[in-house]
């Protein structure tokens, strides 16, 4: 999503380190780096979850808006590589935020604890 900023945003300086900072919370489909510094955390802090997928074996649920892009937030592909059960689900007419979509994600989530812990809801227990 930097495109061709990758290098100006790579090499600039983190807190302390003094210069001018780059934003990136200007750019077009920046929900997750407001700054230099929160897009080289996510360079080099985020772990690689396609690369650890066949070691998660627990059960995974992904829930992403259909105007996410899907190069961002590769659900479909953690489900092929997972080494677990994996759940995709895809909202339609949402965004990464979930504005206005907030009822169908707390429907998804709780559907999906309710059939993964199989829970009773009669008896609000677990077995």
């Amino acid at each position: 999503m930097v495109g061709e900023r990758v290098e100006e945003f790579a090499g600039a300086p983190r807190d302390g380190e003094g210069g001018t900072r780059p934003r990136a919370d200007a750019d077009a489909g920046w929900w997750y780096a407001i700054s230099a510094e929160s897009f080289l955390d996510r360079l080099t802090e985020t772990p690689d979850v396609l690369g650890l997928a066949p070691e998660v074996k627990c059960p995974s649920l992904f829930v992403r808006g259909d105007r996410e892009p899907r190069e961002a937030y590769p659900a479909e592909e953690f489900k092929v590589r997972s080494g677990g059960p994996c759940t995709v689900e895809i909202v339609p007419d949402c965004d990464h935020f979930y504005n206005g979509r907030e009822e169908a994600i707390q429907t998804i989530v709780s559907s999906w604890l309710v059939k993964t812990l199989h829970w009773d809801a009669t008896r609000q227990q677990m077995p």
